[in-house]
């Protein structure tokens, strides 16, 4: 594949994820999508066969791109207490920077969002590729520090809190910054929020 085709590939899958989020499946047309990457209409069945193969492609980005950002390093998992207690410390604080920093989660929300409330091939594909291998890295992390299973249901529903807190920071972004005087998460807020964090992890220390 030509560098150029590359890009206009990647131009696509970019302007996939802002016109899908904003306007829904059924709301696109290739014709927007098109013109939105600056290209032409062919090249959507040239490199995806046609709108549900883009659409399945942008949330293909989305997922692997969370997990390159989210997933911990290809580390034998720890076993004790104290390398799994850091191992959860680490993973919150990057969990904490991706969603207050990263500019690339902003674009992808509306799209992830939509396939949360109704749930199709797309939300599979986040699922496997990045939600479930997520959450199963904190279940356990989770349940080596409290001598339980990843499976068991305590664990669940503390991983799915935990998560839940965190991404908060970038779904109700908005009034958080309404409330505290700010146009963007600074370093000190994000600090902040780490530290605040950390905090809810003693229960585990």
């Amino acid at each position: 594949m030509s560098q150029a085709s590359v890009e206009t590939r990647e131009r696509l899958v970019q302007a996939a994820i802002r016109q899908f989020g904003e306007r829904g499946y059924e709301g696109t047309t290739t014709r927007q999508l098109a013109e939105a990457a600056g290209a032409n209409i062919g090249s959507i069945a040239y490199h995806f066969t046609n709108k549900h193969g883009l659409y399945l492609a942008a949330a293909a980005h989305i997922a692997d791109e969370l997990k390159r950002r989210l997933a911990p390093p290809p580390l034998p998992a720890p076993t004790d207490r104290a390398g799994a207690l850091a191992a959860l410390h680490a993973l919150v604080a990057r969990m904490v920077h991706t969603f207050t920093e990263d500019d690339d989660c902003r674009q992808w929300l509306l799209l992830v969002i939509r396939e949360q409330v109704d749930p199709g091939e797309a939300f599979e594909l986040l699922q496997s590729r990045a939600f479930a291998p997520i959450q199963m890295t904190l279940s356990t992390l989770i349940a080596t520090l409290s001598g339980r299973h990843p499976d068991d249901r305590g664990v669940i529903l503390e991983t799915h809190t935990l998560v839940g807190q965190i991404i908060f920071f970038l779904v109700g972004r908005e009034p958080l910054l309404r409330r505290l005087g700010l146009s963007a998460y600074d370093p000190a807020t994000v600090a902040e929020i780490e530290a605040l964090m950390a905090a809810q992890l003693a229960r585990y220390g």
